[in-house]
């Protein structure tokens, strides 16, 4: 038995405050209680220490700190209450959470840092949050520490998806009604309208959908409540009413449907449709978008934003909230979504600040939660928060140049302003294709050189392969600070509920050094995982998230105690200070991968001290800018083929003043730093001095790597001041240097395998144990086969945990562009197998770590076989139909078994510019400090879809470009013929399909610079749709030139072995290409070329295939447009407004694409075609002009043709086009149910109206009788009776018929649709009953009730039936041709008229949202 505890050491050092056991658990180590001698594993950051503790030593621990606390005696109850714990010990249950890992600081000395400084906690700091939107309500994130201060000061969504369009006034009548853009009625009451101080007392009114304010899930969340709460019941209720009127019809109408007679057969369709209306509803439910209005006003307050959430427009229910700059006030909108609002451009635009996911709530958590509990407090709990949403909603939060430009610009105007924003944290990045330009990047730099900020960025989770940091921290100069992810044993425990705690390391998949260019991405590295804070919405206090995400803000509160405490001893710093002091005071971490943890493991107090140690040093306030070669790069990197000789670089060293134009000439002019030149590896040789004073100085880098091994080898030249050499590097120039392996491949499959030790050929693996092979990949090599199995005997089932990444670097394209990542799960018993694509003559590097959690040790054997086959004459892969016969020359590597197959499966139509627009935007948000004003290049194209489709959109000149790009931003909306918003895109959008109904649509593409002459370079870009083919083209392959001109025998597949096969390919028939159904215009196919009949092969070894068509022989109308000439006035359709109720009209004569009637075939013209001619004309004027004219010319035509049909149609139409609205049933009925006035001049008006609207509906039925009782019914029907007419003119007699049957159906159609109005006007439908179905009777013997010429009508007779499911039915086809507002009030009506209330809520829901009086803001 111990009679007091004992300390074991594993490492040489204490942890360095141990003795604060057991004084304040914040900032202290809580022991746990543990059972007798069991020792208990103690991990705090690098240093791990054993604690055994015994029953009694717990005890005696305890009384000494229960002493040390107070003087009063221990009473019989605090003896029992030990007594138990004691027992408790002895079960080995731990009384004690490890809170202080939940979001952990002790691994990097902040606890510490906070007990030496408690001061120093990150008052008078504010740190900007570049991410996905803060919730100011979340759990720590109310106050700063004095429980009062709001600690979120402001909240901006940068990205635009929050903005609403104000600019349009209204002025509420003396009862404070006004018309909302939803539709609906708005009432202000008294107390409102005194609140406003517009001069002319209007208000301003907008629409927003909310929809893409919060993520998905959430989205999901709250249509799933609304639909529990609001939808279930009464749906369940109504589906089960219609289910059972089916059942109730079929027991007293037995028998097939399809012989019940035709008034039988029409109610059972009824019934049908009703089961199917409620049907279609429940599924698109949870598809429904809720858009509010929206009300701004200004007060004395500031700007009042109402959002009528109640959708019912009383406004004194509805949601209120200021400005969040002024009042820091946050609103719920339901029991998930909270939103704050700004106001920008005098009222004109309205930001409402949601949330696109936790992220940003959580990485805001980390860096500076202040929770009522230390342990789980955030690194600067003192610190204020500005959120800055970057991460788009209508991208799934995706970041946009649009917004990082906004909230950059935001930052320098608080900075300029006397507001300043210390520290950046941005918890988000892309991979560039570059990194030594672009626009994004400039601003970033500017952002840092010129106002001070230190920007903190994560480094990426795109690991464990080398050059996979992320955009940023790689931009054109190492002005960020990267940050990687660290994981503590600690963590762990209390994060991952591990059941073994293992060494500390980083994560398997935090992103590795060095950047492409040779520059190192990773400053230092952090705790990456935490369980924090997230949004209200999530309902849910506290989630666990890794990641750099939240590596990178333990660095950003890091940094924000630094400069907390050098502001309180009034010490000049600069982000250059800052970076250096972490950089040199890192605890390097000796058994971690190096590429992955930078300098190392932060460490704030060494960082405190040497910046309070050298704050007079002279190099405090500048940066030196490391530039090597003629590209600028920040490093220098070897990885091109087998390094055989030395290679000498130029690089140039300038020391560049913080906000250099500003700075001081005399600082500049005295600047001098006398330099020692330190290489760490004897391959780099360099000048041992440098003399440096302001100005640039190049100095030769010698890289020597002939005598380097294969395998990855760094090396770095760290300059000191020789004057302070303790003060750490003043600039270090990274050096990376790779050395394939080299396999032979003359004979054999060129294969690898790596060097081992092992009797088996195993290569040993603990938990995160990395093995990186490069290898050249052979020649005409097209995929890889990794084969690995696990050699441990003893392990059984037992499978290992290993991640799996290769990469090949490509001259100018990001790390993702060749590459492969997998877990993969490898046991003793089956090989397991893994192919992936390569690129030959280029290095590979096969990266196979053991997953940081996967307990134990493995061996894996592995090996890497080498296969391919591939054409290599030029252009092998691009094939131009107007060049006729393809051909390829095949080779393999080795041998292979060839069975090619091509397959297009995309349809590629380029769109033009219909318009480019270039404008200033925002003087407010968009105008860089000082006066930089940002200009918009808007372009408009034109998209017409034939057929539903998936539809991907991308600008070819921007596509896979943003941080690199030239222009700061590149976003596009698509939007339907009703202004819509269907789909967004930016520049990673090609890869992304959207399904597109039938129709037109408009995309406004938006390009952003601050220089008006850019944005004029690309007014012509074009826009490319990529439409998925239903069925794939699938090419034939011919191994005879001559057999693939005559379509002869065909090639299949046969072995290939060190030789070249030479393979025809013929161009597509135009027979083929009609059946295809491609789109308008189609510029080329796009699709996949395979070679190896292996399976493994051809699914990883695919080669990208371009089939050029042939220019189309007429020139297009519209981008991508398949659309006809256009109408001629005399005829009408039904998707026309104009044609009143819908019913087609056909002209006699021909037109061309003029209008103008055709001319005869031959010979001149005689006295009957003249007369033919002058009819046609008169005809066409009928419709065209006022009624009293039209009348007269159709006297005069039926005079001179009495039996001219037509002209009666013509006449009817303009009837309806100047005297009738296009009303459909139930909106014509309520129309003709609003109560007319008691007396007066609009008493007065509406009968008149009425009486006109009865005189024309009467004269359509007298003009659709003549029609009638000329056109012989029993004849067509004859006619149409016949099987075959053979007859020497039969074509001319079908023409004729043809004609004849339109006109009647039109007709019929006409005078049903008047007969059943009068009813309406007269309320005696019943009695009219008998004459509707006589008509409707006539037409069905033609078409379908359901058919384009006769869907008006048949919707008429559904409702003088009452049958309202018929008439949902024919609503949503005429949906299915053009989607219009007034089918969507129809629709609402029938649901009305059947009780189902919930549905008419549903689609008024759906109407607002489906029809916006303009296109959404950018």
């Amino acid at each position: 038995m111990f009679n007091r505890f004992r300390l074991v050491h594993k490492q040489l050092r204490l942890y360095k405050n141990f003795e604060l056991l057991g004084q304040k658990a914040s900032v202290g180590l809580t022991l746990p209680i543990v059972s007798l001698s069991r020792p208990y594993m103690v991990y705090m950051g690098t240093e791990r220490s054993v604690v055994m503790i015994t029953a009694p030593a717990t005890k005696e621990f305890a009384e000494s700190s229960e002493r040390s606390n107070s003087s009063k005696k221990t009473t019989n109850k605090e003896q029992s209450d030990k007594s138990a714990e004691s027992r408790m010990a002895t079960s080995g249950i731990v009384e004690s959470f490890p809170t202080g890992a939940l979001v952990p600081k002790a691994e990097t000395g902040v606890l510490n840092f906070l007990q030496k400084y408690p001061e120093y906690d990150g008052r008078d700091v504010t740190i900007a949050i570049f991410d996905s939107g803060v919730d100011p309500r979340a759990t720590g994130l109310e106050t700063l520490c004095d429980g009062k201060t709001v600690k979120v000061i402001e909240r901006y969504d940068c990205s635009g998806c929050g903005d609403v369009d104000m600019k349009k006034k209204v002025t509420p009548d003396e009862n404070g009604n006004i018309k909302g853009l939803s539709g609906n009625s708005l009432k202000l009451s008294p107390e409102l309208m005194a609140l406003n101080t517009d001069p002319e007392k209007a208000v301003r009114v907008g629409l927003k959908s909310f929809s893409d304010l919060l993520p998905s899930k959430v989205r999901n969340n709250i249509v799933a409540q609304a639909k529990l709460k609001h939808w279930d019941k009464p749906h369940k209720t109504a589906t089960a009413n219609a289910s059972r009127k089916i059942v109730e019809f079929e027991s007293q109408n037995p028998g097939e449907a399809s012989k019940l007679p035709w008034d039988k057969k029409i109610l059972k369709e009824n019934l049908d449709f009703e089961l199917e209306m409620l049907n279609s509803y429940e599924k698109v439910y949870g598809d429904i978008k809720t858009s509010y209005d929206c009300i701004l006003f200004p007060t004395a307050d500031g700007w009042l934003t109402i959002v009528d959430t109640t959708e019912q427009g009383d406004l004194d229910q509805a949601l209120r909230i200021g400005e969040y700059s002024r009042t820091h006030e946050t609103r719920n909108v339901d029991d998930f979504l909270s939103i704050s609002v700004n106001v920008h451009d005098e009222g004109n635009v309205l930001e409402v600040v949601g949330m696109s996911s936790p992220h940003g709530t959580h990485v805001s958590s980390i860096a500076s939660g202040n929770h009522s509990s230390r342990d789980v407090d955030g690194v600067a709990p003192n610190a204020k928060i500005v959120s800055m949403t970057i991460g788009d909603g209508r991208l799934g939060s995706m970041e946009t140049g649009t917004a990082l430009v906004r909230a950059m610009t935001k930052v320098m105007e608080l900075c300029r302003d006397g507001r300043r924003i210390d520290v950046i944290n941005m918890s988000y990045g892309e991979h560039a294709n570059w990194s030594n330009s672009g626009r994004i990047g400039e601003l970033m730099n500017e952002v840092v050189n010129k106002y001070g900020v230190v920007w903190v960025a994560s480094a990426g989770n795109h690991g464990p392969a080398l050059c996979t940091v992320g955009t940023p921290p790689d931009i054109s100069q190492p002005s960020l600070i990267g940050v990687g992810a660290y994981v503590s044993p600690q963590m762990m425990e209390a994060e991952y509920a591990m059941r073994e705690k293992l060494p500390g390391n980083v994560y398997t998949w935090t992103s590795r050094d060095p950047c492409i260019d040779g520059g190192q991405g990773v400053t230092v590295c952090a705790p990456g995982g935490a369980i924090a804070s997230v949004p209200q919405f999530t309902m849910s206090k506290s989630q666990l998230m890794n990641g750099t995400s939240m590596a990178a803000p333990h660095v950003a509160g890091a940094v924000a105690l630094l400069i907390s405490g050098l502001k309180q001893q009034n010490i000049e710093y600069s982000p250059y200070s800052i970076k250096r002091a972490i950089s040199v005071t890192a605890t390097k971490l000796g058994y971690v991968d190096p590429f992955a943890q930078g300098h190392g493991l932060l460490n704030v107090e060494k960082a405190f001290e040497h910046l309070t140690e050298h704050r007079q040093s002279k190099d405090n306030m500048l940066r030196f800018s490391v530039r090597v070669g003629n590209n600028a790069a920040k490093g220098i990197h070897l990885r091109q083929g087998v390094q055989r000789n030395f290679v000498d670089y130029n690089v140039f060293i300038e020391p560049i003043f913080y906000n250099d134009k500003e700075a001081d000439p005399k600082d500049k002019f005295n600047f001098n730093v006398r330099l020692n030149l330190i290489a760490s590896q004897p391959w780099v040789q360099c000048g041992a001095f440098l003399d440096l004073s302001y100005g640039t100085r190049s100095i030769a880098v010698r890289v020597d790597p002939t005598g380097l091994q294969p395998g990855v080898h760094s090396a770095v030249i760290r300059a000191f001041d020789t004057d302070c050499v303790q003060k750490g590097s003043l600039f270090e120039i990274p050096i990376t240097v790779v050395q394939p392996h080299v396999l032979e491949s003359d004979q054999n499959t060129p294969v690898f395998e790596p060097a081992s030790s092992k009797g088996d050929n195993s290569v040993e693996f603990q938990p995160n144990t990395i093995q990186r092979d490069f290898i050249l990949v052979p020649e005409r090599a097209t995929w890889a086969e990794l084969r690995m199995r696990v050699t441990d005997p003893n392990r059984g089932k037992d499978i290992g945990k290993f991640f799996v990444h290769t990469n090949q670097l490509l001259p100018k394209q990001s790390c993702r562009k060749l590459e492969t990542m997998k877990i993969v799960s490898v046991g003793s018993e089956n090989e397991s197998v893994m192919a992936f694509k390569v690129k030959s003559g280029r290095i590979l590097e096969l990266c196979i770590a053991k997953y940081w959690s996967n307990y134990g040790q493995s061996h894996l054997k592995y090996s890497l076989r080498f296969r391919g086959v591939e054409a290599h004459n030029p252009n092998a892969y691009v094939m131009h139909a107007g060049r006729g016969i393809h051909k390829l020359e095949i080779e393999a590597l080795v041998a292979e078994d060839v069975q090619p197959q091509l397959q297009l499966k995309n349809a590629e139509v380029v769109l033009k510019p219909t318009e480019a627009k270039i404008s200033p935007l925002s003087a407010t948000r968009d105008v860089i400090p000082d006066g930089r004003q940002v200009y918009q290049n808007l372009l408009a194209f034109n998209l017409n879809v034939a057929k539903a489709a998936d539809v991907s959109i991308y600008a070819p000149i921007f596509n896979d470009l943003l941080y690199e790009a030239e222009f700061e931003s590149q976003m596009w909306m698509l939007f339907d013929a009703n202004k819509a918003l269907v789909a967004t895109g930016d520049a990673h959008s090609h890869t992304s399909f959207t399904k597109l109904d039938k129709g037109e649509y408009t995309i406004r593409l938006q390009v952003r610079h601050e220089k008006r002459d850019l944005l004029e370079k690309i007014s012509e870009a074009n826009l490319v749709a990529s439409f998925k083919l239903t069925n794939p083209l699938t090419l034939d392959f011919y191994e005879n030139y001559n057999q693939c001109i005559v379509g002869g025998r065909k090639y299949v597949s046969s072995p290939l072995r060190l030789s070249t096969r030479v393979l025809y390919i013929a161009p597509i028939t135009q027979e083929r290409l009609t059946k295809a159904n491609l789109p308008a215009q189609c510029a080329w196919l796009s699709g996949n070329l395979v070679f190896p009949q292996d399976e493994v092969g051809r699914r990883v070894a695919q080669h990208p295939f371009t089939y050029i068509l042939n220019p189309a022989e007429k020139k297009a109308h519209t981008n991508g447009s398949s659309k006809a000439p256009a109408t001629p006035q005399a005829a009408t359709s039904v998707t026309n407004p104009a044609a009143g109720d819908g019913i087609s009209v056909q002209n006699d004569t021909p037109v061309d694409s003029t209008g103008s009637p055709a001319s005869p075939k031959k010979g001149k013209a005689n006295a009957d075609d003249y007369a033919e001619s002058f009819r046609d004309f008169q005809c066409s004027q009928i419709v065209k002009c006022e009624l009293e004219m039209a009348e007269k010319i159709y006297n005069d035509v039926v005079a001179a043709h009495p039996k001219h049909l037509q002209a009666n149609l013509l006449l009817i139409q303009n009837i309806e086009s100047n005297q009738l609205k296009s009303q459909l049933p139930l909106t014509f009925v309520n129309a003709q149910k609003t109560s007319p006035p008691e007396a007066g001049e609009s008493a007065d008006k509406q009968k008149e109206d009425q009486k006109k609207l009865r005189s024309a509906l009467e004269r359509i039925v007298k003009l659709a009788d003549k029609v009638i009782q000329e056109t012989d019914a029993e004849a067509l029907l004859s006619y149409y009776g016949l099987k075959n007419d053979t007859r020497a003119d039969a074509a001319k007699i079908k023409t004729n018929m043809d004609k004849q049957k339109t006109t009647l159906i039109e007709a019929l159609c006409k005078k049903g649709i008047a007969v059943a109005k009068l009813a309406v006007l007269d309320d005696c439908i019943k009695d009219s009953l008998a004459e509707i179905n006589d008509l409707y009777t006539e037409i069905i013997k033609f078409v379908d009730a359901n058919d384009s010429k006769a869907i008006q009508f048949a919707l008429w007779h559904a409702y003088a039936h009452g049958h309202y499911g018929r008439m949902y039915k024919y609503v949503v086809k005429l949906i299915e041709e053009k989607r219009t507002r007034d089918q969507f009030v129809e629709l609402a009506a029938i649901n009305g008229a059947l009780g189902h209330e919930h549905i008419r809520t549903v689609i008024n829901r759906m109407m607002v949202t489906a029809f916006p009086s303009s296109f959404r803001l950018f």
